[in-house]
């Protein structure tokens, strides 16, 4: 994947075997489903529980694979390794990354659903 775009809506496309459809249902899902994984992620870090952090973040990474979203699966990789290891202060630094780039995640699929894909 390249980690320097939002969205790689051709690797999306590749690995939904060309379905937009599934593409545009996938991203719809993570539009309802992301931000209660990065609230979970977040209490486990208020409560400083590693395994909650790393399961949160394990549970995000996972959902940003069928959308492609490069950036975020490596914060949300990052996040998981840190919560593993008791890192806190790191984990907060890189859970407040993960926020922005959510919203530039939540952003792009919001258009790809309004407006499809380009041509």
């Amino acid at each position: 994947m390249d980690n320097t775009v939002v969205l790689d809506l051709s690797e999306a496309l590749s690995q939904a075997d060309g379905d937009r459809d599934l593409v545009i249902t996938l991203a719809g899902l993570f539009l309802q489903e992301s931000p209660k994984e990065v609230a979970a992620a977040q209490a486990a870090l208020a409560l400083q529980d590693s395994a909650g952090v790393a399961a949160a973040a394990h549970k995000l990474k996972g959902s940003v694979i069928p959308i492609c979203a490069p950036r975020l699966f490596e914060s949300a990789k990052r996040l998981e390794e840190l919560g593993r290891q008791g890192k806190f202060v790191e984990a907060a630094a890189v859970c407040a990354d993960i926020e922005r780039l959510l919203a530039e995640v939540h952003a792009a699929l919001r258009e790809l659903i309004a407006g499809g894909f380009p041509s």
